[in-house]
């Protein structure tokens, strides 16, 4: 890892570049840390783009903190429905619960504080305490990562924390020569609109500061072990249905989309014979509806959708136009096939 070329005139570009250039987006009008929190989780593996009007219409509904704690966390979940990660939802009720609880309502200033929260993660802490507060705290995330090791030919494994903590350290005397909040979130915004995985380099602000651009080794970092393959898991998923009411089930409360409800999701005839039990029903008509794929971080759904129409309703059907639990993403395709 080489040392930064002129920190100075980085950190002066670098500032100057995001006044000019940075996005209008709705979590930049604010330095309230709820509001920052919000959007930090919400961005976690998920687009700008697709995450701004789930930021709004959850903003709308709750628009402080002790609204949060207020609610349910169902109804949480339900404001957070399509998004995806739902433990990022749960997360974000909890911390509220904890204000509400602990602290009068009032977002804690102090780091380690918190970084105690549910949810919050060294990044996430450090990003708070640099963009609410305005205080001198180096966040770290992938397109940080990215800008800096193209900077500096930083060759460590980008996704280790080892690695992390060093990039963390190195850009701490930059950050002392800028406004904290500014400097955070320039640096984000320089790699997610100019040194992306195919960087704009030619129109960078950095670019006669980056060894990177210099070797013309751009696509050499930042350095990332191959991934794990994703799991593969096979489902034949029944969609009972009575006049437009369909039978659902909700998962447990811990594990993957826990307390999501969903259409009943079999991997087994024993399990098929359960389901049979629990709902008095022969499945003699189930018609096959279509296959329906869902892709998370570690696996892959496939699921085998059969439609079951009912000649009478059963305990635990819910009509879709008023029903107020949360679905998952991969159901709500399932939903839309109906």
């Amino acid at each position: 890892m080489k040392s930064f070329d002129n920190p100075t005139a980085i950190a002066q570009k670098l500032t100057q570049w995001y006044e000019k250039n940075a996005r209008q987006l709705p979590f930049r009008t604010t330095h309230d840390p709820y509001k920052i929190f919000l959007s930090e989780l919400m961005l976690q593996q998920t687009q700008v783009a697709t995450m701004i009007p789930y930021y709004e219409r959850f903003i709308e509904r709750f628009p402080t903190i002790l609204d949060v704690a207020r609610a349910s966390e169902e109804e949480v979940l339900k404001y957070w429905e399509g998004l995806g990660y739902y433990s990022r939802a749960r997360y974000v009720h909890a911390t509220a619960t904890t204000l509400k609880e602990q602290y009068d309502g009032i977002f804690p200033s102090n780091l380690k504080t918190i970084e105690s929260l549910k949810g919050i993660g060294r990044y996430t802490a450090r990003a708070i305490h640099s963009i609410a507060f305005n205080q001198p705290s180096v966040a770290v995330d992938g397109n940080v990562m990215r800008v800096v090791s193209r900077l500096t030919l930083f060759d460590e494994d980008a996704k280790r924390t080892k690695s992390m903590r060093r990039v963390e350290a190195s850009l701490q005397p930059l950050m002392n020569q800028s406004e904290p909040r500014i400097f955070t979130q320039a640096m984000m915004e320089l790699g997610a609109l100019v040194c992306k995985k195919d960087p704009l380099c030619e129109t960078c602000p950095l670019n006669e500061h980056c060894f990177a651009y210099k070797q013309n080794r751009q696509s050499e970092f930042p350095v990332i072990q191959k991934a794990k393959a994703k799991t593969q898991e096979t489902y034949d998923v029944y969609v009972l249905d009575y006049a437009g009411s369909y039978y659902m089930v909700k998962r447990p409360e811990k594990g993957l989309l826990a307390g999501m409800w969903e259409f009943p999701m079999i991997q087994s005839k024993q399990m098929l014979e359960t389901l049979k039990r629990e709902t008095n029903q022969t499945f003699e008509h189930a018609k096959f509806l279509n296959t329906v794929n869902h892709v998370f971080t570690h696996k892959i759904w496939t699921m085998h959708v059969y439609h079951v129409p009912l000649y009478q309703p059963i305990n635990g059907m819910v009509n879709p136009y008023n029903f107020q639990g949360a679905m998952s993403k991969a159901h709500k395709k399932i939903m839309e096939l109906l």
